[in-house]
């Protein structure tokens, strides 16, 4: 896929610009004739000469060259440029013999189309403009369906609100009835003419809810799922904060037995996860916890990129992923009990790379393998695991996501039949608490770990009952009282 274009405001920005700064002066055959000359000047140059340099730079494989041979197209006369784009669009590309160049320079020309409409504010105009880009959007290229839906929002400007709102409303009453991409891409290029803000007041949502979720047809899911992909690429982080709508939608038809509907999900998938900054984690990884919690409803191949979700932001949002550490690993670990092969492994690779990432303890970063293995085995590997954690000299704190991993171990080590290994659990529980700097650390763990501890001093040898009375004063000593309040805490 090629590099986006400006978009329409940028390109306008352009006007102070000289024109051989954004198109490369060896695009046109006398370049002296527009030395000096100023891209808000194009209306007054040679049309034709202008445009010879033009259509090569919206054409052109740069994305700066093509950003540029649009901000000087929007500033051509009008009715030329238009024709000239008409032209070229009816003769397929007037005898373009590369596929690629012509599918951009389409592109780039359903941009001017809407901006050059935006521009004249001419109601009919307008209308024929959307027409116009709307036949473009049966071009199998993503990158001028989503070039369309831009052209269309600018021309939807133009319109009145009624007008846009009837637009909208041709097109979602296209859901399931026309191809897929081209319901999609115009209701993303009228809701971005309408503003986001539509897709509440206007019903979008609604009616992409009713489809996405309509079992019997399976041609309406196809379309929804298209829809969230095209709104993504359209209004990029404009449409991010509805996640906590459209993934578990997009999640939960990820496994949907119709090959259309699974493959547009993924691609919904894609184009909405590529968007999420870094911040909207706190609201996404509850979705993907729950996700992946639920195996029930959600298929394996969903799980599977929900793991490689949570893998790929701990390498580029630790700070947010660290922060939340504590609801999601255990759903990652979850995982690794799955039913499925690749569901395991990707839970693995997930798990490994947040000990390994996550981790800031120099000591602790050396027992991520054996605390994965634990948790992976805990049968065979718990025990010499907690050995080793034993055997550790802690010089530095406890992180967040370092209790998120040990805690797993340490509980079952508390759990273990022989006394022995209860103690070493017991011992490493006392040494952790040490080390941990904030006791709301703590809180998350309460309901896994204070039962256990409680079990402890009850237990009927003495020697378990002093072990198990230190590691939970050590464990109230950093917990205070909050520990005891809450929820789920032992009495």
């Amino acid at each position: 896929m090629c590099a986006a274009s400006p978009m329409v405001d940028d390109l306008l920005a352009m006007a102070n610009d000289e024109i051989t700064t954004v198109i490369p002066g060896s695009f046109f055959v006398d370049a002296s004739s527009i030395k000096g000359k100023k891209v808000s000047d194009a209306a007054s140059l040679d049309q034709e000469s202008l445009y010879k340099a033009v259509v090569k730079a919206l054409g052109d494989a740069d994305a700066k060259t093509r950003g540029g041979g649009q901000g000087v197209a929007l500033h051509m006369e009008a009715q030329f440029i238009m024709s000239k784009i008409h032209h070229y669009l009816d003769t397929d590309g007037d005898g373009e013999s590369d596929a690629d160049r012509a599918d951009r320079t389409a592109a780039s020309m359903a941009i001017v189309m809407g901006g050059v409409a935006n521009r004249l504010g001419d109601v009919e105009v307008a209308k024929q403009t959307v027409n116009r880009i709307a036949a473009l959007l049966a071009c199998p290229s993503l990158d001028v369906q989503t070039a369309c839906a831009v052209g269309i929002g600018r021309a939807i400007k133009a319109l009145p609100a009624e007008e846009g709102a009837e637009t909208l409303n041709h097109y979602l009453k296209g859901l399931g009835t026309e191809d897929a991409a081209t319901i999609a891409f115009g209701i993303a290029g009228v809701v971005k003419g309408l503003t986001s803000k539509s897709l509440c007041s206007h019903g979008v949502l609604d009616r992409l809810d009713q489809a996405v979720n309509d079992k019997k047809d399976a041609k309406k899911r196809e379309t929804a799922l298209r829809t969230y992909q095209a709104l993504s690429l359209v209004l990029k982080n404009v449409f991010e904060p509805y996640a906590g709508v459209v993934l578990p939608q997009v999640i939960a038809k990820l496994g949907d037995k119709v090959a259309p509907v699974k493959v547009a999900a993924e691609d919904a998938w894609k184009s909405f996860t590529s968007l999420l900054s870094n911040y909207s984690l706190y609201a996404v990884m509850p979705i993907i916890g729950r996700a992946l919690s639920d195996s029930a409803s959600t298929s394996w191949q969903a799980r599977v990129l929900c793991l490689n979700l949570v893998e790929s932001k701990v390498v580029s949002a630790r700070r947010q992923v660290t922060s939340i550490s504590q609801s999601i690993v255990p759903s990652v670990i979850e995982s690794l009990s799955d039913t499925k092969a690749e569901v395991q492994t990707a839970a693995k690779s997930a798990l490994t790379t947040i000990g390994n990432e996550l981790i800031t303890s120099p000591e602790m970063k050396a027992m991520v393998d054996p605390i994965v293995s634990a948790i992976i085995s805990p049968g065979d590997m718990t025990n010499p695991c907690v050995e080793r954690l034993m055997d550790v000299t802690f010089m530095n704190p406890i992180d967040r996501p370092c209790l998120a991993l040990m805690v797993p171990v340490l509980r079952r080590g508390l759990t273990e039949k022989r006394n022995e290994d209860k103690r070493r659990a017991l011992l490493v529980v006392g040494n952790m608490c040490g080390l941990v700097i904030d006791g709301k650390e703590l809180i998350p763990y309460v309901p896994a770990i204070m039962p256990d501890l409680v079990a402890c001093v009850r237990d009927s040898s003495p020697e378990m009952r002093h072990y198990g009375a230190t590691a939970l004063a050590a464990f109230l000593k950093v917990g205070g009282s909050s520990a005891l309040d809450a929820p789920d805490g032992s009495d």
